[in-house]
Order: structure tokens, then sequence, then C-alpha cells
């Protein structure tokens, strides 16, 4: 699952990129860290011009808020669209926000709804390394098991019997017999 720090990175570095998918924990991180900094800079105006003696100033970029929220505005479009793919949908599905009353209530749900299992024509799943297991999947064959690469790590410096040593000289033997001999043969 990815974290707050990398949830930012991703959707900064990602700013302008409608293609991919974005996952939920991106999707949420990146909005929970949105609306943190903009009360920070909402509460920064509020205070910087709570008790001034001169009236507030009239040009938007004099507010932080007024600037943050215009820097983080094509993030957030962006990732939204990217998570629409995720779930399998086109961006096009932004658009529900414009529905009266159900329209943002259906808009959450989607971005609540899981990622699609597989690859999607979107492009393949944004975390491939934690995918959905699938169906039957069994953690006792090596290559379903991430800690079998531990366990390699384990018998590193163990010394082979003689018996594997002298398997597998014959089987260089014979691979070479076959494959190098033969080829010069021939």
């Amino acid at each position: 699952m990815m974290g707050p720090i990398a949830a930012a990175e991703s959707v900064i570095f990602k700013s302008f990129q409608l293609r991919g998918r974005a996952t939920r924990a991106e999707y949420w991180w990146w909005g929970l860290i949105a609306l943190i900094v903009l009360s920070g800079a909402t509460w920064l105006d509020i205070s910087r011009h709570l008790n001034a003696t001169t009236p507030p100033p009239l040009n938007p970029l004099e507010y932080a808020s007024f600037v943050v929220a215009m820097l983080i505005t094509p993030a957030n479009f962006t990732v939204t669209i990217r998570r629409l793919h995720d779930s399998g949908r086109s961006g096009f599905w932004y658009l529900i926000m414009l529905a009266p009353l159900i329209g943002g209530i259906w808009f959450l749900i989607l971005m609540l709804l899981p990622s699609q299992r597989d690859d999607n024509i979107y492009g393949p799943t944004p975390n491939p390394t934690h995918a959905h297991p699938r169906r039957g999947s069994d953690t006792s064959h090596p290559r379903n098991n991430p800690m079998q690469a531990y366990a390699i790590l384990d018998r590193l410096h163990d010394e082979p019997d003689p018996a594997a040593i002298a398997a597998r000289k014959a089987e260089i033997r014979e691979y070479y017999r076959k494959r190098v001999l033969q080829s010069q043969a021939g």
C-alpha cells in the first residue's frame, strides 16, 4: 500500500499526466495532504488579515490559499482522472459531479471502488508487487512467496554435499557433450 509521502510524490510528478492509473491509496492520501495544505494556507490568510487595520487586498495573488489552490488544481484533476481509470472507467465520469443531488454521492462511490485486478485499457496495475492475489494462489510455491528470497540468503554460505557436486558435474558434462561437441561435429 502506498503511503502519504509516496502518494504526494507520485501525484506531484504526474500533475499533467492523464494517462495511467492511480490507486485508492494514492488518491485519498493526496486528498488528505491537499486538504491539510489548503487549510494551513487559509488559516495563514485569516490570521494575517483578521487583526489588520488596513482593508484586505483585492488582488487574489496576495492570498496564500488562492495560490495554493491554483497550484494543486491540475494535480487534483489528473489524479481523479487516473483514479477513474484505475476502476476501469473513462475520465468523462468526472462530469457526473454536474448532476444535481446525486452526482456528488455517485462520484464518491466511484472514488471508493476497488482497483481492477488486472491490466485494463488505461494501463497496467499501478503497483504490480501488491496486485490482488489470483484465485487459488499458493504461497508455498517459491514464485508466489516473497520470503523465499530470504531463504536463499540463509543458504548462501552452505557447502554443497559431494553427491550434489557430482550430479552437477555430470549435468554439465552431458550439456557440453550435447550442445558443444555436437555443434562442432556438424
